[in-house]
């Protein structure tokens, strides 16, 4: 649909280039009011012009140009399309004017829009603040305004608050006025040229660390008063963002300062206002002395990717929706580039490709989508914020970056960012500077990727690549996975020898290489691999002289084929023992993952005998790392240990893991990489009074991470009983923020989850008006684990096909496909056992 004919999409008839916003927000009434004065170009003479407003009650607009001011004299509302249309008596001339709007507002509690949020400081009082969620189309929520990623403006805010209170805009303070009346007012600088998504405020009882500077550029953390102790790392990683960034894309860091905010309800991980990117709590304030791994992990990696959007998304944006893909994929591919240079050690292009893996497992179902497809209405886009969109889109610039070579691919990125600077662009601008300085078909390539669903089961068989589409099974209607695609096959000798690059398309490849050969040598590629017999029988023996993600990447495609039955348990497990002593969680990862989903369809008997194999598995594993860290073991160790021990202690039913587990949480020595496996263990036991525990803990804790230990470990408890009272308190007690994830959590109990979807489903309704709207899809995330019981099955696909979620359906679609591949796995096990 073209741009002219989108209801949906403004007229390009007026146009904005500057706003000037004035915001009062009453935090007590949880209301706000404000006025906008907009510059505009009109581009020819009318009698009306439309702009995005919801939620908003509006005043008349007056219109000044040339000297002689125009006010409306009708306003049409249009709830449907989220415009505001002013009419007026004489036409408006063409040239340039300025636009003055009133309006009030409320503060909603649905994390979108100008919205309330509310914490508890360390002296147990509650306080309240006011914050901004505007991405995708929810600025018009907080101000009238020209609504769409390209009508790029500069702004200017002032805030109006309680003089007790801070106030945050992207912009630094260029003046701070007393009004002598309990309020101040907080003027700001005019922004650089951007979207409305990415105007930010943010009023509350905050403070702040001081300002670290980076290359010129003021970095602080701003945190809920009392959190100043949990700074220290996010502000290391994003000093480290800043400079990376700088050097990587040879553009100067766009903002005048960097603030990264703590917000304490958040619906997603954080947003990328310039200048004053706002985060979910857990995501940025944490203890690196109590924190595990893959916490600290998780804070460096929001940060690189919030920062790295302030080139790749802010400086530079996509023209409309469709490419919002681009954005977060790439946002996604720098955060690990980034990270891993910030700690080589976390080794994280080898856990990458774990996320790598939770696309791949997606895009091997019919239900599957293109990474780019034509968006309409702003309901549409509500389904693109996926892992298709973030991992898969990685993914694929991981496998085309390492095709072209890393420099060839970062000029490529360097001469998009400079000739588009200030600017939106489409998909293909990204390929035309890609082609140019590499010579490649770039276009031709990209286009098999990301404008059809889907991957490729590549095999070396006989000497020779092939390819064809990989399904978890066969389509029960039309599949979205495509036909072929343009495939950038890398594969190297255990014998040595240089890497060899194969774009592979319809037609086989003979591989020179001599044997054994590794297919997907790297691990870069985003796709399913799979050996013929001698090929495969020539490297098993030679597991450990693959590289970590080679050897990652080679269980987890065995993995796959297993849960789509093209593969036997023997034959999974074959490969999963040739990993040997490495400390390595990625691929291990995937075998406790493996583990637990044939646990969940075995029957009560075959469990028992499936034990003692899982034991025979990981028991040589935990004779090496034991409990207790030792001198000199590397940063990931911890991870490896946590999850032999996770295993050992729930599928293996080792009863000595057990009893230490206990006493350790008795005791409440719990911190670092175990503390989760702990409460893992200690849960699935069901002990009386371990529940209580859970929550008490959880009200009561010292960081973000571990109250979100405590809270996601209560999906662990089957007593039905527990895991109902668990789910009734997502409607009244956990924040709205985690709520719609707890309930798919408490869903995934092989026990009690059947029970407790019931209790959603019957509470659907209200968990729709209550929940925020982009969260609704995560109480459905327990679906696939459904595999025991058809008939449940048929009465769970019935519900969500009867309660449809708009824009977050294909995600529900998906995993409800996901389930009946579950099923048919499940049954193929208890086959084998």
């Amino acid at each position: 649909m073209t741009t002219s004919a989108n209801p949906y999409r403004l007229a390009r008839g007026v146009v904005p280039s500057a706003y000037r916003i004035f915001i009062n927000p009453d935090l007590d009434a949880a209301t706000f009011a404000g006025r906008v004065e907009i510059d505009v170009d009109i581009n020819e003479s009318t009698k009306q012009f439309t702009l995005n407003a919801i939620e908003l009650a509006l005043g008349a607009a007056t219109v000044t140009t040339a000297g002689t001011g125009y006010r409306s004299v009708d306003l049409r509302l249009d709830e449907e399309y989220e415009t505001a249309t002013f009419l007026f008596d004489d036409a408006l001339p063409a040239g340039p004017a300025v636009v003055e709007i009133a309006f009030t507002g409320i503060l909603n509690d649905q994390l979108h829009g100008f919205y309330r949020s509310t914490f508890t400081d360390p002296s147990g009082v509650k306080h309240t603040i006011a914050t901004t969620q505007f991405e995708n189309t929810d600025a018009r929520r907080a101000f009238p305004c020209w609504d769409e990623p390209a009508f790029k403006a500069t702004y200017q805010v002032n805030l109006t608050v309680p003089s007790h209170l801070a106030a945050y805009s992207n912009s630094p303070v260029t003046s701070d006025t007393d009004l002598g009346n309990g309020q101040r007012t907080v003027s700001f600088s005019p922004t650089m040229k951007m979207s409305t998504y990415l105007v930010a405020f943010v009023v509350g009882p905050f403070e702040e660390t001081a300002a670290r500077d980076v290359g010129g550029v003021p970095l602080r953390i701003v945190y809920p008063m009392g959190s100043g102790h949990l700074t220290e790392l996010a502000l290391e990683a994003g000093a480290f963002a800043l400079d990376f960034f700088t050097e990587y894309f040879d553009i100067a860091y766009p903002g005048d300062k960097l603030d990264m905010v703590a917000i304490p309800d958040f619906a997603q991980g954080a947003m990328e206002n310039l200048g004053c990117i706002t985060y979910r709590v857990v995501d940025l304030l944490i203890d690196p002395a109590t924190a595990s791994l893959a916490e600290m992990k998780r804070v460096a990696k929001v940060v690189a990717h919030e920062i790295a959007h302030m080139w790749f998304g802010d400086l530079v944006t996509m023209e409309w929706w469709e490419g919002i893909w681009l954005n977060e994929a790439f946002a996604t591919f720098m955060e690990v580039l980034c990270q891993d240079a910030f700690r080589p050690q976390w080794k994280v292009w080898v856990s990458f490709g774990a996320d790598r893996d939770s696309a791949l497992e997606i895009d091997g179902l019919h239900a599957t989508r293109p990474m780019e497809f034509e968006v309409v209405s702003p309901d549409d886009t509500r389904g693109m914020f996926d892992r298709l969109t973030y991992e898969k889109g990685a993914a694929v610039l991981r496998m085309l970056e390492q095709y072209l070579g890393e420099k060839t691919f970062r000029d490529g990125i360097r001469s998009y960012l400079r000739k588009h600077s200030y600017a939106n662009t489409r998909t293909t601008d990204l390929w035309d500077a890609l082609e140019e300085v590499s010579g490649h078909p770039i276009r031709d390539v990209m286009n098999t990727w990301i404008l059809q669903g889907g991957h490729p089961l590549v095999s070396l068989e006989d000497g020779q690549l092939r390819q064809q589409p990989f399904a978890y099974g066969p389509a029960r209607g039309a599949s979205a996975i495509g036909k072929s695609w343009m495939v950038p096959v890398m594969t190297r000798s255990l014998k040595g020898g240089p890497i060899s690059v194969h774009l592979l398309a319809d037609d086989p490849i003979r591989v020179t290489d001599t044997p054994p050969v590794v297919l997907n040598a790297g691990g870069s590629g985003y796709f399913r691999t799979r050996y013929g017999a001698a090929e495969l029988a020539a490297l098993e023996d030679r597991v450990e002289e693959l590289d970590p993600l080679e050897r990652a990447t080679l269980v987890s495609d065995y993995w796959a084929l297993l849960f789509s039955s093209q593969v036997t348990w023997d034959q999974f497990l074959t490969v999963a023992k040739g990993l040997g002593n490495e400390d390595e969680p990625t691929p291990w990862g995937t075998v406790a993952t493996a583990v637990s989903w044939v646990h969940r369809a075995l029957s009560t008997e075959q469990r028992k005998g499936f034990a003692a194999t899982v034991r025979a598995l990981f028991e040589p594993q935990f004779a090496r790392l034991g409990w207790e860290a030792r001198p000199g073991e590397s940063e990931l160790t911890p991870q490896m240990r946590a999850i032999v021990l996770g295993t050992l202690g729930t599928i293996g039913e080792d009863e000595s893991i057990r009893a230490e587990a206990v006493r350790r949480f008795d005791a409440n020595t719990l911190e670092g990489d175990l503390a989760n496996t702990i409460l893992r263990i200690v849960s699935s036991l069901d002990r009386p009074g371990d529940y209580e525990t859970f929550l008490e803990r959880y009200r009561h804790a010292a960081s973000p991470q571990e109250e979100q230990r405590y809270l996601r470990g209560l999906g662990g408890f089957a007593e039905e009983r527990v895991a109902l009272d668990a789910a009734d308190k997502c409607f009244r007690e956990f924040r709205s923020q985690d709520a719609s994830s707890i309930l798919g959590i408490l869903c995934w109990n092989p026990e009690s989850g059947p029970s407790v979807w019931r209790h959603m489903s019957a509470r659907w309704d209200e968990a729709v008006k209550k929940f925020p709207m982009n969260t609704l899809s995560y109480m459905a995330r327990g679906v696939p684990t459904f595999v025991n019981d058809e008939a449940f099955a048929d009465e769970v696909e019935k519900f969500h096909r009867e309660h449809t979620l708009g824009g977050e359906q294909r995600t529900v679609d998906q995993l409800i496909e996901r389930m009946r591949v579950g099923l048919t796995f499940a049954a193929s096990m208890r086959l084998q056992f």
